[in-house]
C-alpha cells in the first residue's frame, strides 16, 4: 500500500516531538505473529529496508485508510532486535 501515512501529520509529529523522545521516521514492519522474531528474521527484515517490526499498526492504518481518514502511525520501541551478530 503506497502513501499509508498523511504526510502533513508526520511532519507536524516530527515537528512537535521533544528531543528527549528521539523520534524519527521510519519504515515499520507488520508480521503476524504472535512470536518474537529470530536473528536471521530481524537481519532479513533489516536488509528488505525495516526499522521497527511489530503485531500491528498495519490493519488498523488499512482499515483506516479503506474509510477515506488521515493516518498517522506512531510506535514506541520497547526492545531493540537481535544484532548482525546474534547476540
Amino acid at each position: 500500500m503506497a502513501a499509508a501515512y498523511d504526510p502533513a501529520l508526520r511532519r507536524l509529529a516530527l515537528a512537535l516531538a521533544p528531543a528527549p523522545l528521539r523520534a524519527r521516521a521510519g519504515v515499520y514492519c507488520g508480521v503476524g505473529g504472535p512470536s518474537y522474531e529470530t536473528a536471521a528474521e530481524c537481519r532479513l527484515l533489516r536488509r528488505l529496508g525495516a526499522d521497527a517490526v511489530g503485531m500491528s499498526t498495519v490493519g488498523e492504518a488499512v482499515a483506516a485508510r479503506h474509510c477515506g481518514l488521515r493516518v498517522l502511525g506512531l510506535s514506541l520501541i520497547t526492545n531493540a532486535a537481535p544484532g548482525d551478530d546474534d547476540t
